[in-house]
């Protein structure tokens, strides 16, 4: 597995394991989610203890986005180590699971408050807060 950043002993260890979609629509715009902070991130979030990346993926996207998704194939998988701002104390390990997927339709209304949005690669290149998500868009579109 792809490993970026270093962990920081110093710090409180906080591991999170997530799973995440690559979702593209006609105009090859990716699928995101973006906070307050103008940073994307990719449909998806946790993994809760017993549930698989699978089942964690296709919960998530209702909750983000309302929509349902059909999972299509696995990207793959890398991690990250890294020290939030919101979280100085706290050495942050982010194991990711990616998957191509499809949006189906909408069965609910989001449960959370960022805005969903669609975005061409040079912004997702750009804002995408996690490196080794893009790292893993990168080799599923032959770009690595």
């Amino acid at each position: 597995m792809k490993t970026f950043g270093e962990r920081d002993f110093k710090l409180n260890y906080w591991k999170r394991t997530g799973a995440y979609a690559v979702i593209q629509n006609d105009q090859q715009q990716f699928l995101c989610v973006k906070d307050l902070d103008g940073l994307l991130f990719l449909v998806g979030g946790g993994v809760d203890e017993g549930e698989s990346p699978e089942s964690a993926l296709l919960r998530e996207s209702i909750e983000e986005t309302g929509h349902e998704i059909q999972i299509v194939k696995s990207i793959g998988n890398a991690e990250r180590h890294w020290v939030s701002s919101k979280y100085p104390n706290d050495s942050q390990h982010n194991i990711g699971f990616l998957y191509a997927a499809e949006l189906l339709e909408k069965v609910a209304e989001p449960v959370e408050k960022e805005i969903m949005c669609w975005v061409d690669y040079n912004e997702l290149e750009k804002n995408l807060l996690h490196e080794h998500h893009l790292y893993l868009i990168k080799q599923h579109l032959n770009i690595l």
